[in-house]
């Protein structure tokens, strides 16, 4: 009867324990993984509103272009060695994965209330070579930023940070759960269609597109990274073109660095392959996020925010954006 009173006990004790004895973040290298996304682009820029019609997934009524599921069988995600929130490490900066990137926290954009505390353990990242595709379409990253065809250290990287939800003094055996996020710049590249004679062009985005998941309980994880809806990101053209609509259609020229719209809603499915099931999954967790909220005439995009000053705490990628929209031009 002792025994068997000692045994219901135990087991209610640890019924009562929070679940973080899921396991320690390993030490610092490479995730190589299997990856789907999408995006939605909402087209506000009057000059452009006709540009896409007759562009598969480009709807000419309300102005919005959705891509087709794209799909990357070797996405790399590089991670750092564990470390404290706001520890000298995590100020001055960590190596992170075999490239060596160094990583401060100054170099990081979070999603509003992201993080657990000082003394929590984390680990920072970097999205490190992406290269999505589907339909003629493309979205890179990573060591693809620069060229398609040509790996090369990345003129603009996509770092990001994993905090367990142990919180501060947490024990390495409850690292997981933890809560994720990515800063990604990327190149869009779009394939020639349409009736307007769109000859196909790249996108990229000046303002980092902030991707966040706060379930992670592995690396690499299987989940969905979903953009923050909270922070309108503007699209821009990297390099001039034009269209030529059929006679007597006047050509739509546009120039680098032209404005065509805001993202409205951006995922990447971390982990997922490229079969029907896992598809099903993904396409049906974006279907149920929300738009990010633009109003009928968008906000002119605000300039760059600038890093975060070493040893400042934790800034938001929303907080930030406000404070440098709201500075004297």
């Amino acid at each position: 009867m002792k025994r068997l009173l000692a045994t219901v006990l135990l087991a209610l004790c640890m019924a009562a324990l929070p679940a973080f004895s899921q396991g320690t973040f390993p030490a610092k290298g490479d995730d190589t993984t299997t990856s789907l996304g999408s995006f939605r682009i909402e087209v506000t820029n009057p000059n452009f509103a006709n540009l896409f019609n007759g562009c598969p997934g480009y709807d000419p009524v309300k102005k919005i272009f959705q891509s087709p599921t794209l799909f990357d069988p070797a996405t790399l995600i590089g991670r750092s060695n564990p470390l404290l929130d706001d520890s000298a490490d995590d100020q001055n900066g960590v190596q992170v994965g075999t490239a060596n990137t160094l990583i401060p926290e100054s170099a990081l954009m979070p999603p509003g209330g992201f993080g657990f505390g000082p003394n929590t353990r984390e680990v920072h990242t970097e999205v490190r070579a992406l290269k999505m595709t589907g339909s003629g379409m493309m979205v890179r990253g990573g060591i693809w930023y620069n060229d398609p065809n040509t790996s090369s250290p990345p003129r603009r990287i996509s770092p990001g940070e994993v905090e367990s939800h142990s919180g501060p003094g947490g024990l390495p055996a409850n690292d997981f759960p933890a809560s994720s996020f990515f800063d990604v710049f990327v190149k869009v590249d779009l394939p020639a269609c349409g009736s307007s004679g769109f000859p196909g062009s790249t996108l990229y985005n000046e303002m980092p597109l902030v991707v966040k998941n706060n379930n992670l309980t592995q690396f690499p994880p299987k989940v969905a990274y979903l953009h923050d809806p909270s922070i309108l990101i503007p699209i821009y053209f990297w390099l001039p073109g034009t269209a030529t609509p059929p006679p007597p259609g006047t050509p739509i020229t546009w120039r680098k660095g032209d404005i065509l719209g805001y993202f409205l809603l951006a995922g990447h499915g971390v982990g997922f392959s490229n079969s029907s099931s896992d598809q099903s999954q993904f396409n049906g967790m974006m279907s149920t996020q929300p738009d990010a909220q633009c109003p009928l005439m968008c906000p002119p995009p605000p300039p760059q925010p600038s890093p975060t000053p070493t040893g400042a705490s934790k800034t938001s990628a929303a907080q930030r954006t406000v404070s440098s929209a709201a500075k004297p031009k």
